[in-house]
């Protein structure tokens, strides 16, 4: 599916890396995973119950999910066990799981799967969507995050990152044909990631922006309907 052992051979050195290829575009290391979090907060209504980030990584996200959504319970799993331990000491709130080993708690209101797809071979990716549509609550969201092939600088980045050897970027149309051949309504799409940290002011064009595929990622909102 994909490969585990080499996100825990990277997991202690991931924000150090990350850091030295994306520091130009985000110079205090949260900008982008907070921009995520305000993507979902202004795409839904009321507060889930229960929401699981699927492949969080060493947790990069979760702060500011936590901070969002204080009034819900946050879970996070992955399949790297060393990542998992990294991201369990900086989110004390949030409760974990392995993907493969733990048991799995209940469902969930809201799921973000972010820049997950594009490590998962092709031929499984199908498979892992399915996981992810026995986990979502009957009516809850999902959101997908990925990066945007046509973007020149974002595939530059991607060829030239050590975590991301084996990346098969994909599109838009193919992750909403995932979506929807798994029974899932898509309720939202926008490419994002138009402008980096230093022109933060200028994300008020987004939204006029967001149907052209030139922004670094795309979103896409998806429902689980009966």
């Amino acid at each position: 599916m994909t490969d585990n052992a080499k996100f825990d051979r990277y997991a202690e050195d991931y924000q150090k890396l990350l850091g030295e290829q994306l520091g130009f575009f985000d110079p205090d290391k949260g900008y982008f995973a907070e921009y995520k979090i305000d993507i979902i907060k202004k795409h839904i209504t009321g507060t889930p119950k229960k929401i699981l980030e699927y492949g969080c990584g060493i947790g990069r996200n979760l702060p500011y999910l936590t901070r969002h959504f204080e009034h819900s319970t946050i879970y996070a799993c992955d399949i790297s066990s060393k990542s998992l331990d990294i991201a369990k000491a900086g989110n004390p709130k949030v409760k974990f799981f392995l993907l493969g080993q733990d048991l799995i708690q209940g469902k969930f209101d809201l799921i973000i799967v972010a820049l997950v797809f594009h490590h998962i071979y092709p031929s499984f990716r199908s498979t892992v969507m399915s996981d992810i549509f026995y986990l979502l609550q009957e009516q809850g969201n999902i959101f997908i995050f990925e990066h945007n092939p046509y973007n020149p600088v974002t595939r530059y980045l991607v060829n030239h990152c050590i975590f991301d050897d084996d990346a098969v970027l994909i599109t838009k149309r193919e992750m909403m044909k995932i979506l929807t051949d798994a029974h899932l309504a898509i309720t939202a799409w926008r490419y994002t990631l138009f402008f980096p940290a230093f022109l933060k002011k200028l994300r008020f064009f987004e939204p006029v922006l967001g149907y052209l595929p030139l922004g670094g990622q795309y979103f896409i909102k998806a429902r689980k309907s009966k």
